[in-house]
């Protein structure tokens, strides 16, 4: 069964693993949009600092794959944190695979619906890239979206 959750413990040096095995297009690195990136394996130096920022994210959602299959991560991973009034959710890291905008969509909804709800308290999230494409799919009619061009940050609440 694929699930989300928490990327914590002795979850992390099997996540090293998978991302020194696997290639994922780095979508959101550092809170900046990449979306040009390509997809591929990174260095071990690389992964170690994508490891470094999830272990240090507030909220390190990588989608599981469960304990009975032979590839133990999923698709798409998010690491996010809180603003300064804790009501935010900030992406700092989304890696995704192929399809990358499918990947890219199933991730939002992941983070939005474990973490905008009355027991994690986020209120909303923070995307840094424009993600008014969204508006018109089926699954984000329930969710209202916010861009703001200048700042290239799409709000979801």
């Amino acid at each position: 069964m694929i699930g989300p959750i928490f990327l914590r413990g002795e979850l992390i040096e099997g996540f090293r693993e998978h991302l020194l095995n696997v290639p994922y297009y780095q979508v959101i690195h550092q809170g900046i949009s990449c979306v040009d990136n390509e997809m591929k394996k990174v260095s071990t130096d690389k992964v170690n600092e994508i490891i470094n920022h999830f272990a240090h994210a507030r909220f390190p959602i990588v989608c599981s794959a469960g304990s009975k299959s032979t590839i133990p991560f999923w698709d798409y991973h998010l690491a996010l944190q809180y603003d300064e009034d804790k009501r935010t959710a900030i992406i700092r890291e989304l890696l995704v695979r192929e399809p990358n905008q499918d990947h890219c969509r199933k991730a939002l909804l992941m983070a939005y619906y474990l973490l905008v709800n009355p027991k994690m308290g986020v209120e909303r999230i923070q995307a840094p890239m424009n993600l008014s494409h969204l508006v018109d799919c089926k699954e984000f009619e329930a969710i209202c979206m916010e861009f703001i061009p200048h700042q290239n940050i799409t709000y979801l609440s």
